[in-house]
């Protein structure tokens, strides 16, 4: 790692650790950092003028721009979603409150389509949870009848490509139905300020919508407002209650200087970058 990126990667921990601008001083004995404090000034310079880092006050030390968080929670937290976390809801429920993270977990087991029935001018979408109805025409049908016993996600996630709005929203409906059971969440104090930017934003989070309908990964707008995180992801998830173990995905949200790293260790996860 070249000590420029060092220098960066440091001062981003610390800032997220303290939520204060940090000084070469601080920075060199805090990071145990073999260059002198000049050095680190230095660079610090090469980073403003790069747009990396920035002063709030002529005397004051450096804050890393919200792009450089963005960049730095990317790269972070990439291996995150693309593995399987073991999560229990007990130990989930006191890292939120300990980072300041909202948590929804919703179970994705099998819900497969079992048959299309064609009566009165609807289409019954018969599932292996639930069911739903949706208007007749003979295109659909023959769509829908190509993915029987396919499960309802990957249903979904097809009619969201090919621009299918009323089927979709259905299995939206139903999808949310039936995950009301075994949902789980935690922390929706902590994205207030989300619910104050932008209503439909946070209740499609509190509601599960966000989770439901997006693919794993780190997301920095569309369904959050600036300054804060989405993380999407599976896992397998421990109900406290019953310690039945299910497959599940899980969603996190929260601001860009909460402590992602810290808050993933402690559950268990150690495959950072």
């Amino acid at each position: 790692m070249s000590i420029k990126r060092e220098l960066l990667t440091g001062i981003i921990e610390e800032y997220i650790k303290s939520k204060e601008p940090i000084g070469s001083e601080f920075l060199k004995s805090r990071q145990n950092l073999s260059v002198s404090s000049a050095t680190i000034r230095n660079y610090f310079k090469i980073l403003e003028k790069e747009g990396a880092l920035f002063q709030p006050h002529i005397s004051s030390g450096r804050i890393p721009t919200e792009a450089t968080l963005y960049t730095y929670w990317k790269n972070v937290l990439q291996h995150v979603y693309q593995n399987e976390v073991v999560i229990n809801t007990t130990k989930l429920q006191t890292l939120s409150t300990d980072y300041a993270i909202y948590c929804i977990v919703i179970p994705k087991d099998d819900n497969r389509l079992e048959s299309v029935i064609n009566t009165h001018g609807y289409l019954i979408l018969k599932f292996s949870r639930g069911e739903t109805l949706i208007q007749y025409s003979e295109a659909l049908q023959r769509f829908l009848e190509s993915f029987v016993l396919t499960d309802i996600h990957d249903i979904l996630k097809v009619a969201s490509e090919v621009g299918a709005g009323e089927l979709r929203r259905k299995l939206m409906a139903l999808l949310q139905v039936d995950s009301e059971e075994h949902c789980f969440q935690c922390g929706s104090e902590y994205i207030g300020t989300i619910a104050q930017n932008n209503a439909t934003q946070y209740l499609n989070a509190i509601q599960g919508k966000s989770l439901l309908s997006c693919s794993n990964g780190i997301y920095f707008n569309h369904i959050v407002s600036n300054g804060h995180l989405a993380i999407i992801h599976d896992v397998l998830y421990e109900n406290a209650k019953t310690h039945n173990i299910y497959q599940a995905r899980m969603m996190c949200i929260g601001g860009l200087l909460c402590d992602y790293k810290s808050f993933y260790t402690k559950l268990g996860f150690n495959n950072f970058v």
